[in-house]
C-alpha cells in the first residue's frame, strides 16, 4: 500500500477524508510523533493516539519511529512503543525527550532499554536526553550508519565502544553533551562525518580517521588535533568570541592539519589566532598554505580584534580560491592604535590576484 510510506499525520488525514482509506494509518511505516504531530493536542490526547497507533498497527514493518515526549511516569509505556518498533525492524529511531526543559534539574534522563542496543535493523539513531549505557560488547547496532546525541552524558568508554562495535558508522553528531572533556576518535574506514556542537566542558579533540570528509565544530576555542586526514574536504570552525586575545597556539597548531581541505567556514576568532604576532620585537606573519581551498566562508560575529589586514593576510595563503563569502553581521571596524601603527600601511600596500576567483559575496544582517 502506497499510503503506508506516508508519515502517520498524513495517513490519518487521508483516512479522515476518505472512508476507503480510513484504516490506512494502521499500516503506516513512518511513525512521526513529533512537535508537528503534537500541535493542538493535549499531553493526554497525544499519549492516547500514540498508544492506539501501536496497539492497532498491522503493517509488517516500521521504517521510522520519531517521538517527542516527556516520559515522566510513562517509562513503561515508552519502552513498549520502542520495543514494538524494534520488533518490526525499525531502521530510524529518533527519541527526543524533554523534562522540564533541562535534563540535569530534578530528574535523571530517560534510560533506554536493552532492546535498543540489541537491534539489528537500526541504521539511524537519534537521542535527546537519554541515559546511554552501552555494554562493552554490543549484540546489535552492527549496521548503524548515523548516530546523533543531544544533551547526553558522554564518556571515553562509550565512544570507544561505538567505534569498536559499529563498523558501518559514517556520521557522529554530538551537541550539548556533558562530561566530555577529551574526545578521542579512532575510527573505521567507513567514518566520514563528525560534528561537535556546544559541548561546553570539552577541552581537547583528537581525531584519527583516514576517510573523514567533513568536520564541524561549534564552541569555545579548544585544542583540536588531526592525525592523518587526507580525505578531509569540508571544515567548519565556529569558534566563539574570546574575552581576551585568542589562544594563538591552539589555532596555529590546528591550521597545519587542514592543508587538504577545499571548503572552510570559520569565524573572526580563528583569524585572530592566525594574525601576525610580535616575535623578538618584530611583527611576524605565520607561514601556512591552503593550496586546495576553493571556498572560504567568514562570519564576523562578535569580532573584536579582527581587522581588514587580518582577512587579507589570510586570503593570500589561499591562491586557488573560487568563492569568498563574508558575513559582516553587526561588525563595525573601529580604527585603533594597533591598526594605525602596524596594519594600515601594510594593508594599503597589499596587491593580491586570484586567478580562479569567480564569486564574492558580502552580507550584513
Amino acid at each position: 500500500m502506497v499510503f503506508s510510506f506516508l508519515p502517520i499525520r498524513n495517513a490519518v488525514q487521508i483516512g479522515v477524508l476518505s472512508t476507503r482509506f480510513k484504516n490506512s494509518w494502521n499500516f503506516s511505516r513512518r511513525l512521526d510523533f513529533d512537535d508537528d504531530f503534537a500541535r493542538g493536542r493535549s499531553p493526554e490526547d497525544f499519549k492516547s493516539v500514540v498508544n492506539k497507533v501501536f496497539d492497532r498497527h498491522e503493517g509488517s514493518s516500521i521504517l521510522r519511529f520519531r517521538l517527542c515526549f516527556d516520559p515522566d511516569r510513562e517509562e513503561l509505556l515508552v519502552e513498549k512503543w520502542i520495543r514494538k518498533s524494534i520488533e518490526k525492524g525499525v531502521e530510524e529511531l529518533d527519541l527526543e525527550f524533554y523534562q522540564n526543559g533541562n535534563v540535569f534539574q530534578g530528574r535523571w534522563p530517560f534510560k533506554l532499554n536493552s532492546e535498543v542496543y540489541e537491534a539489528e535493523s537500526l541504521k539511524i539513531l537519534k537521542l535527546n536526553m537519554c541515559q546511554l549505557d552501552l555494554p562493552p560488547k554490543l549484540k546489535g547496532l552492527r549496521f548503524l550508519n548515523t548516530l546523533v546525541l543531544r544533551k547526553i552524558i558522554i564518556t571515553p568508554t562509550l565512544i570507544d565502544t561505538l567505534f569498536q562495535n559499529c563498523s558501518f558508522l559514517e556520521t557522529l553528531d554530538l551537541a550539548q553533551c556533558h562530561r566530555i572533556f577529551h574526545l578521542k576518535i579512532f575510527a573505521q574506514k567507513k567514518f566520514k562525518v563528525l560534528r561537535v556542537g556546544d559541548c561546553q566542558e570539552i577541552l581537547r579533540i583528537y581525531i584519527d580517521a583516514p576517510n573523514l570528509r567533513s568536520f564541524h565544530y561549534s564552541g569555545h576555542v579548544c585544542f583540536i588535533k588531526f592525525n592523518v586526514v587526507p580525505q578531509l574536504k569540508d571544515v567548519m570552525l565556529n569558534f566563539r568570541p574570546s574575552k581576551g586575545f585568542t589562544e594563538t597556539f591552539r589555532v596555529r597548531n590546528l591550521v597545519y592539519d587542514l592543508y587538504p581541505i577545499q571548503v572552510l567556514t570559520t569565524t573572526s576568532t580563528f583569524l585572530e589566532g592566525l594574525s601576525p604576532k610580535f616575535i623578538g620585537g618584530k611583527l611576524r606573519e605565520m607561514q601556512f598554505f591552503f593550496g586546495n581551498l576553493k571556498e572560504f566562508h567568514l562570519i564576523m560575529d562578535g569580532a573584536i580584534y579582527c581587522n581588514p589586514y587580518d582577512i587579507i593576510s589570510f586570503l593570500k595563503h589561499c591562491p586557488g580560491l573560487e568563492k569568498i563569502f563574508i558575513d559582516l553581521n553587526d561588525f563595525c571596524f573601529v580604527r585603533g592604535p594597533y591598526w594605525e601603527l602596524h596594519n594600515r600601511q601594510s594593508f594599503q600596500k597589499y596587491s593580491l590576484s586570484f586567478d580562479s576567483l569567480k564569486f564574492i559575496k558580502l552580507s550584513r544582517i
